[in-house]
């Protein structure tokens, strides 16, 4: 399981790295508005992924970080939906 949430935890940190330096695309209004939420969005992934393996790292065996996942899965759901939206107005 441990190594589940490290590997989960390094992958968000991965995709919140590669949208932060993506290239930016047109100049529309709708275009901008979808980068801003997908930086947010992925500030948010990165965020709560560093809970998360602290969660893991930490290791007391008390808890299991299921509320730390959660907010991963919550947040990556929100990134991926962002990441579309750039797609759609971007290109």
């Amino acid at each position: 399981m441990r190594s589940k949430i490290v590997c989960v935890a390094t992958c968000a940190l991965i995709a919140a790295s590669f949208a932060a330096f993506a290239q930016y695309g047109s100049g529309n209004s709708d275009c901008s508005d979808a980068r801003d939420h997908a930086e947010s969005a992925a500030s948010d992934l990165s965020s709560y992924a560093r809970r998360l393996r602290r969660c893991a790292d930490y290791a007391d065996f008390s808890d299991d970080c299921s509320s730390e996942f959660r907010r991963v899965k919550y947040a990556h759901s929100d990134y991926e939906s962002a990441v579309s939206d750039v797609s759609s107005y971007c290109d």
